[in-house]
C-alpha cells in the first residue's frame, strides 16, 4: 500500500466523524469509509485494474470524494474533466486519454452519450450504495471485450508509492496539450507541504468552492485536509451571496481562492458575520496589490499569496502565514522543493535578475507523459514552468510574465490554438488568430480577430453573432472570447505566421467597420 494511502487510512479510522458536508449533509468518516468501498467493488466488477485511465466527469460534490478516492485505492488512473464541457470539447479530450470509463451524473450521461458511445463506452452501471445519502452517478465502460474478469481485477496488487494516480493536460508554455502523470508520491508530497506551510490540523475546516477537476481543489483542498484529519464544507461552486454565511455557520478557518473572488467579496455590501477564518490563500492567477490590500481592509483577514502549477501537484510558492513578513506582489517563497531562474542560455540568476522559473522537488514530476523534462543535461529532471520571474535578497519569488503566448484566465491556462481550431472551421472564416488581454478581474481575457472569406457578407455583424454561438456550442465558457473583430488582414512576418503582438496594438490591425 502507498504512503498517501497508509495516510488517508489512518486519518479516516474513526468512527462516525464529520468529514465532509455537501447538499445539507455531514457526511461521517464511517459513512465515506462505506461508500468508497462500495464504488471499490463497483469497479472490480466492471473489470477495472491497477492503472486503468478513468474519467471523472462529476461535479463539486460528496461523490466526487468518494469516486476520487475509490480509484486511488483501486490503483486506477484519474484523469478529472470538466463536467460542464460541451460535448464536441469531450472528443477532443477523449483521444487524448486512454479512457476505460467514465464517472458521471445521470444528466451529463445524456448530454455526453453520442461521443461516449462512439468511443466504445456504452456499458453502462448506475451506483447507489445501499442506505447512503450519496446521491446516484454513473459508470460508463467500454463493452468491447477488453476488460478482465471482476476476479482478475480484484487480484491486483495494492498500488505503491510509485504507481500512477493522476494524469491530467496542460497546454504548457508550447499551446500543445502536455500530459502531466502525477504519482502516489507525488500528491503525498505536495498534500504534506500544503499541511506543513498551511499550519493544518484536525481542527481546521476548509471551504472547497473551486472546480475539483482542478489540481487546486484536489490537492491542496481535499488530499490536504483529509491527511490532516481536518474537516471539508463542499459547494458546487463560488457563490458570493452565501459565502460569509456558510463561513460563518460551519467554522471555516481557512479558504483556498482566486483573485476573481477575492475582488467580488472585497466589493460585497454586507455585514461580515463572526468567523473563525485565519487566512485565504489566493493562488492559480496574479493577484494585483490593490485587490489585496482592499480586502484585507474591508475584511479584515490576511491574504496569503502563493504560486503553483499541475506538474507540481499544486503549491511551488507560498508566503508565510502571520505574523511571519508576507511580501505584496510575491508569490512568497518556494515550500518543500528546489527553483531556479535561468536566463535565456540556462544558467542561474542572481537575486534581482528576471529569468524563466524552473523547478525540482518530491511533489514535481520528472518529465512529461512520452518527453523528457528538458533536452539539457545539466537540467534534466527539472520541469521548466514558462513563467518569468525573480527572486529578492530575501528569497521571496515575483513573478513577471510569460514566456510564450498561453493565455492565463483567472489561473486557467488557455491554448489559443483549439480556440482559433473553432473559429477556422466556420465556413466563412478565411483566418482566425487569438490572443490575451489584460484584464483587471480576470488577469487576461481571451480575445479574437478573423479575417472574413467575403468582406461584404461579413459586414452585417452576423458573423460575430454566428462565431459567439459556435464557441458557446464547441467551448467550455471560460475559454470563448469576450470580444471577437472582424479584420480585414492581419499582421504576419515573412514565413506568414500572424505576430500575435502586433495585434495588442490596435493600430496596427485593420478592423472592418
Amino acid at each position: 500500500m502507498s504512503t498517501l494511502l497508509a495516510s488517508l487510512e489512518k486519518a479516516l479510522a474513526a468512527d462516525n466523524r464529520p468529514i465532509l458536508f455537501d447538499n445539507d449533509t455531514w457526511h461521517t468518516t464511517s459513512e465515506l469509509r462505506r461508500d468508497v468501498l462500495h464504488v471499490v467493488s463497483t469497479l472490480y466488477e466492471a473489470g477495472l485494474r491497477e492503472r486503468d485511465e478513468v474519467l471523472i466527469g462529476l461535479p463539486n460534490s460528496y461523490e466526487f470524494a468518494v469516486v476520487y478516492l475509490a480509484l486511488l485505492q483501486s490503483g486506477v488512473v484519474i484523469s478529472p474533466v470538466n463536467p460542464k464541457m460541451p460535448a464536441a470539447e469531450l472528443e477532443r479530450v477523449l483521444p487524448r486519454v486512454q479512457a476505460k470509463a467514465v464517472f458521471l451524473q445521470p444528466a451529463q450521461h445524456e448530454a455526453w452519450q453520442s461521443v461516449l458511445e462512439a468511443s466504445g463506452l456504452s456499458s453502462t452501471t448506475e451506483i447507489a450504495p445501499p442506505d447512503s445519502a450519496m446521491e446516484p452517478i454513473v459508470l460508463t465502460a467500454l463493452s468491447d471485450g477488453s476488460m478482465q474478469s471482476a476476479q482478475e481485477a480484484h487480484e491486483s496488487g495494492a498500488p505503491d508509492d510509485d504507481a500512477p494516480a493522476v494524469l491530467m493536460f496542460t497546454s504548457g508554455t508550447t499551446g500543445q496539450p502536455k500530459g502531466v502523470l502525477l504519482r502516489h508520491r507525488h500528491l503525498l508530497h505536495a498534500a504534506d507541504n500544503v499541511i506543513n506551510s498551511h499550519q493544518l490540523t484536525e481542527e481546521d475546516v476548509t471551504y472547497c468552492m473551486l472546480p475539483l477537476f482542478h489540481i487546486n481543489a484536489q490537492v491542496i483542498v481535499l488530499l490536504s485536509s483529509l491527511v490532516s484529519g481536518g474537516r471539508i464544507v463542499m459547494v458546487d461552486r463560488f457563490h458570493a451571496s452565501r459565502f460569509w454565511n456558510d463561513i460563518s455557520t460551519h467554522g471555516v478557518t481557512w479558504v483556498s481562492a482566486v483573485p476573481t473572488i477575492l475582488s467580488i467579496l472585497s466589493k460585497l455590501d454586507t455585514k461580515v458575520p463572526e468567523h473563525r477564518l485565519r487566512f485565504i490563500r489566493s493562488a492559480s492567477a496574479p493577484l494585483a496589490p490593490a485587490i489585496k490590500n482592499r480586502f484585507e481592509s474591508a475584511i479584515g483577514v490576511p491574504v496569503v499569496e502563493s504560486y503553483g502549477m499541475t506538474e507540481a501537484a499544486g503549491q511551488i510558492c507560498i508566503n508565510p502565514l502571520p505574523p511571519a513578513l508576507r511580501k505584496t506582489g510575491s508569490v512568497g517563497k518556494p515550500f518543500g522543493l528546489e527553483l531556479q531562474i535561468l536566463d535565456d542560455q540556462e544558467r542561474p540568476l542572481g537575486a534581482g535578475q528576471v529569468g524563466e522559473i524552473v523547478i525540482r522537488g518530491k511533489n514535481v514530476i520528472e518529465s512529461y507523459v512520452g518527453l523528457e523534462a528538458n533536452s539539457s543535461s545539466k537540467w534534466r529532471g527539472w520541469i521548466f514552468t514558462g513563467d518569468l520571474g525573480y527572486r529578492d535578497d530575501d528569497g521571496y519569488v515575483f513573478i513577471t510574465g510569460r514566456v510564450k503566448e498561453i493565455i492565463n484566465r483567472a489561473g486557467e491556462k488557455l491554448s489559443p490554438r483549439e480556440i482559433e481550431d473553432v473559429l477556422n472551421g466556420h465556413p466563412a472564416v478565411d483566418r482566425a488568430a487569438v490572443i490575451g488581454v489584460p484584464d483587471a478581474l480576470y488577469g487576461e481575457r481571451v480575445v479574437a480577430y478573423v479575417v472574413p472569406v467575403d468582406e461584404q457578407a461579413a459586414a452585417s455583424g452576423k458573423l460575430v453573432d454566428e462565431l459567439g454561438e459556435l464557441c458557446k456550442a464547441s467551448l467550455a465558457h471560460h475559454k470563448c472570447p469576450s470580444e471577437i473583430f472582424v479584420a480585414k488582414s492581419l499582421p504576419v512576418g515573412p514565413t506568414g505566421k500572424v505576430q500575435k503582438h502586433l495585434l495588442r496594438d490596435a493600430t496596427k490591425v485593420h478592423l472592418l467597420a
